[in-house]
């Protein structure tokens, strides 16, 4: 599994470079892990995102593992009650 690491806002402004950035990760290594420790903020585009790059991977018999999750990327995926999609570690990678 290849980990990677993200910071400041994974929002509109950003999320398809980053979705273009682990597809082509996924073509590779289809079980990846986002450490989103440092992720400050994260709106529905992020969200979606997220949901969409789940999806690819298991397309594929892969996971996506979110690792030490912040706690704003937390509120956020209980308030889109989007928590069971996701494994989360609560410790950084």
């Amino acid at each position: 599994m290849r980990i990677f690491r993200f910071q400041g806002s994974l929002d509109q402004s950003n999320i398809l470079d980053r979705l273009t950035y682990l597809g082509r990760a996924l073509n590779c290594e289809p079980r990846l892990g986002l450490d989103l420790s440092a992720v400050t903020a994260i709106d529905t585009a992020g969200l979606a995102g997220l949901v969409r790059l789940l999806a690819d991977a298991r397309r594929r018999g892969g996971e996506v593992l979110l690792t030490g999750a912040s706690d704003a990327v937390c509120r956020a995926l209980a308030l889109a009650r989007l928590e069971p999609l996701f494994p989360i570690r609560k410790e950084a990678a």
